[in-house]
């Protein structure tokens, strides 16, 4: 992929180059304009203004040869499935629009299905498949004109935690680093782009706020202190009065665990001073403190102070 501008409504002059190989992630919260951009990439909306070229070809004039690079994931990738063929028949009925060759066509849908570890389930109905099993069957659709170029929309929403992992580590370690393709991947899960890929940038409000390495992302965040704080009975009011509290920076929060009624909050203050001055707040609000530890800022440290939201992680 080339350089692509673009000026929509959800993207807004966007400037971005993706190298030959990489596994570029693009993170932001939900509205950033992340599958607006690949709707654009995979010509299924027209830019307003500018142009994106991909392998070489123009979106908006040579739409049938970009169609030919690439493969497409969407979040609810199992809709253009059909629900009572097998996963094969539903391959073999998109092999035949594909245009891959009838010579070798079998051959090629049983390679697929290998690759994504279905070739067990390959004649299993479709509809008897698990969400992990129809998102694997969404990628062997992808791949199957063995496209140089995928662009995967958050392919691992709504999965558990285990399909979630199998299907990163295979975009990571078969499709990236065994099979070359150029991947970008887009997410609003932190932690995904920071185990995966080579350089992510940071989408909000349709621009790139950021974009580098992991590591060099999570540099980004002003220095200063973070804690990373259990409590305990504290109510979302009471959160977003913390957030406005002297010498907060940033806050996240997440329910840890509902039962007990514990908060888990990661607080990045401007110096250490400003420590006391939360825990006071604590005191004077009742909010029992349940654990407490100072930590490195991470990247979603720097998503928080880039994007002034939390995420997913």
């Amino acid at each position: 992929m080339h350089r692509k501008t673009f000026s929509v409504n959800a993207v807004d002059h966007l400037n971005l180059n993706i190298k030959k190989g990489e596994l570029f992630g693009l993170l932001g919260p939900n509205g950033a304009g992340k599958t607006t951009l690949v709707k654009i990439l995979c010509t299924l909306l027209p830019p307003d203004d500018g142009t994106a070229i991909i392998n070489g070809f123009d979106v908006a004039k040579q739409q049938m040869r970009v169609k030919q690079s690439i493969g497409t994931i969407f979040s609810v990738g199992e809709r253009g499935f059909f629900w009572r063929l097998s996963g094969y028949n539903n391959l073999e009925f998109f092999a035949a629009i594909n245009n891959v060759p009838r010579r070798g066509r079998q051959q090629r849908i049983m390679e697929v299905l290998e690759l994504v570890g279905l070739q067990d389930k390959a004649f299993e109905v479709f509809q008897k498949y698990s969400g992990g099993m129809k998102r694997k069957l969404a990628l062997a659709r992808a791949l199957l004109a063995d496209p140089p170029i995928l662009l995967l929309d958050e392919p691992t929403t709504g999965l558990d935690v285990t399909s979630s992992r199998n299907i990163r580590d295979f975009i990571k370690n078969d499709l990236s680093k065994k099979h070359g393709k150029t991947v970008l991947y887009t997410t609003h899960y932190i932690e995904e782009v920071s185990q995966m890929c080579d350089r992510v940038g940071i989408m909000n409000k349709g621009k790139i706020v950021a974009l580098d390495t992991p590591d060099a992302l999570k540099g980004m965040a002003k220095k200063g202190e973070v804690a990373d704080i259990v409590v305990k009975n504290m109510s979302e009011a009471q959160v977003n009065i913390l957030r406005g509290v002297a010498g907060v920076a940033a806050l996240s929060s997440e329910v840890q665990d509902s039962v007990l009624g514990q908060t888990r909050l990661r607080v990045r203050l401007e110096n250490v001073d400003a420590l006391p001055t939360v825990l006071d707040f604590f005191f004077r609000e009742k909010i029992k403190l349940v654990n407490f530890r100072q930590e490195e800022p991470t990247l979603e440290d720097a998503f928080i102070e880039l994007t002034g939201t939390g995420a997913s992680a």
